[in-house]
């Protein structure tokens, strides 16, 4: 299990092997130490030493954020991945990395025209933007150039956003921007693909690869770029999620949002709903293209196994994207 830090000022110990969040001296939540596979610390709590000790033993990465979504960093234990595994990735250069980036970039483009093509019925501007998507397929395909690539990205996530403005306007969308999200959908995209890039850094982090070493994304410090080219397979069928909540009432602007910071954010009571209704999405049925079907947690998990096998030659790397059921 993954757990989500979030009580601000709060405390995680170490107790005859159970891992506990207190707050005033008071038990907030607890549960075997053992079960824990991940951490996200979301802000300003505490790990005592104790604690930080048992999960670095037990391989367990510790994730840290801002209280809104922006990645701050990792405390990984320490292991060595396979030496080849590693030299691998950082040779990854010429075909290899054109071929993976392409195909996260071919996955994005697939669910994203996926998702819109369920709202082009209903919305005209919605079908006017699917068929600007189209021929983007080809040109991907022909593509030979990284930079390039890295624009049909950019030209596909534009189109995307524009399109959903239709479904979610009544919410008040009007198109993707962060830091500060102005609007409750935008925050909670912000938050939900936090979760989202915690649940891939373990994923990339199982499998002995470099989170900052990527094929699609610049190499930063200040990003794991590994994890953010991974992560463009899983956006889009997570939005779906966001934008569920928002449908049917789950996610209330008036009551899980603020304005803070010359922004919008989600309050406390609206991290909790959004996190467990991305927990329960991990646990929903994924239908890869390859017609194999396992839940989103393991789906991310075996794109990471995949991804690593690629990087060593030893099989096509096929991406996850939506399929039709």
């Amino acid at each position: 299990m993954t757990l989500h830090l979030t009580e601000q000022s709060a405390t995680l110990r170490l107790r005859q092997g159970r891992l506990l969040v207190e707050l005033d001296q008071q038990i907030l939540t607890q549960m075997p130490a053992r079960k824990v596979r991940c951490v996200v610390v979301w802000g300003n709590v505490r790990l005592t030493t104790p604690a930080l000790t048992f999960l670095l033993r037990n391989q367990v990465p510790i994730l840290f954020t801002s209280l809104d979504g922006a990645f701050y960093g990792a405390a990984a234990p320490h292991s060595l991945a396979p030496a080849a595994r590693l030299r691998a990735q950082f040779n990854a250069a010429g075909s290899v990395r054109l071929r993976l980036a392409k195909a996260f970039v071919l996955s994005k483009l697939c669910s994203s025209r996926l998702v819109l093509s369920r709202f082009a019925p209903r919305y005209p501007s919605v079908r006017e933007l699917l068929a600007q998507l189209e021929p983007l397929a080809a040109r991907l395909e022909g593509t030979t150039e990284l930079d390039r690539l890295r624009g049909y990205e950019g030209i596909i996530a534009r189109l995307y956003y524009q399109a959903l403005q239709g479904p979610l306007s009544p919410y008040g969308f009007t198109g993707r921007n962060r830091r500060p999200p102005r609007d409750p959908v935008n925050a909670a995209l912000s938050y939900s693909y936090a979760l989202l890039l915690a649940r891939v850094q373990l994923a990339v982090h199982s499998v002995g690869l470099h989170p900052e070493v990527g094929m699609l994304h610049a190499e930063s410090r200040r990003n794991p770029a590994l994890c953010l080219d991974l992560m463009e397979e899983f956006r889009v069928p997570f939005d779906l999620t966001v934008m569920r909540a928002f449908m049917k009432g789950t996610l209330k602007p008036l009551e899980h949002f603020e304005d803070k910071a010359h922004g919008i954010y989600l309050n406390e009571a609206g991290r909790k709903v959004l996190i467990r209704l991305f927990e329960e999405r991990l646990t929903q049925e994924a239908t890869h293209p390859a017609g194999w079907k396992r839940p989103f947690a393991a789906t991310i998990e075996h794109q990471a196994q995949l991804l690593a096998a690629a990087l060593l030659q030893r099989g096509d790397y096929r991406p996850y994207h939506l399929v039709m059921p």
